[in-house]
């Protein structure tokens, strides 16, 4: 039986409320490395541990977890593995404590203020007893899908993957890494495939991992070609005629979503509040959001 890797993202939407200091927002306001060490301890002395698997929630992690079945019924064996700002990279049998970190920027879980504290950080989390590297899949064909944000701070490691010259895909990224081939992810393809953007990535490697001719590696030619004649037949712009609102009536909206769901976080309240029809820019709502959250 072929044997197959698969690497997602973790999610922002957890099955356990996170203990206060297993947020990273809880971090002092220190250098990044002795910030590193403290959250080091907390995982390192924390309680309540339960298997990854069990522990993301969302569209996203349907998707992941559905991904895995198909390919599972197709005959192959998966390992599954999640990319995670707070563990580093893990299986998801593996037990870890619920946390809230990110590499997005603008949240009050940023693990940095920039993509540059991103790949530090991510260097340091290969450093954690449980933590793997993505170059050390060389057992067989490897599918990655990968967040923009999460392939930033795993650069390095998706170089060296791609150097060694195996069998691998990326769904997603943020570029194109030679030895590397990648379906970036198309927003006109959303209407096609349904779910939300978070989860469009996903919803791609399933249809690739459908369609592919099964004798093949899992990126040819051929299933590009065939792949990028689909696309083209189905792709939809999506158009967005969204209402902007002043800083107040933003922040009223924004408390109103966290009286409804206290854990909550930026990332999926600003999907709401787009869902609703309301404009507003990423960085500006992020901060908003944190304002509330710290008079509340």
């Amino acid at each position: 039986m072929q044997k197959l890797t698969i690497v997602v993202n973790c999610t922002d939407r957890k099955s356990v409320t996170p203990a206060p200091d297993l947020r990273i927002q809880s971090l002092p306001a220190e250098d990044l490395p002795t910030r590193f060490d403290l959250w080091r301890h907390r995982l390192a002395t924390a309680h309540d541990k339960l298997r990854l698997r069990y522990l993301y929630q969302g569209e996203a992690w349907v998707q992941a977890t559905c991904l895995a079945g198909d390919i599972r019924n197709q005959g192959a064996c998966v390992r599954m593995l999640v990319a995670s700002a707070g563990l580093g990279l893990r299986e998801v049998t593996e037990l870890a404590p619920a946390y809230s970190a990110t590499f997005a920027t603008g949240h009050p879980d940023s693990v940095a203020a920039d993509s540059k504290g991103n790949v530090e950080w991510w260097e340091l989390l290969a450093t954690l007893p449980s933590s793997r590297s993505v170059d050390e899949l060389t057992d067989g064909p490897t599918l990655l899908v990968l967040s923009e944000n999460y392939a930033r701070a795993m650069d390095q490691d998706l170089v060296a993957l791609a150097n060694q010259g195996g069998d691998y895909l990326l769904v997603g990224g943020w570029r194109t890494i030679t030895g590397l081939p990648r379906l970036p992810v198309d927003r006109d393809l959303r209407q096609a495939l349904g779910g939300t953007v978070s989860s469009l990535g996903l919803r791609m490697a399933r249809r690739w991992m459908a369609t592919r001719s099964r004798s093949h590696r899992l990126f040819d030619p051929v299933d590009h070609q065939r792949w990028t004649q689909w696309a083209a037949s189905v792709r939809k712009p999506e158009k967005y005629d969204r209402t902007p609102r002043t800083d107040v009536e933003l922040m009223e909206i924004i408390t109103e979503l966290l009286n409804e769901e206290p854990t909550l976080s930026a990332t999926r309240a600003l999907r709401v509040v787009r869902d609703s029809g309301i404009a507003c820019e990423q960085k500006r709502f992020a901060r908003l959001f944190r304002d509330v959250v710290e008079c509340r």
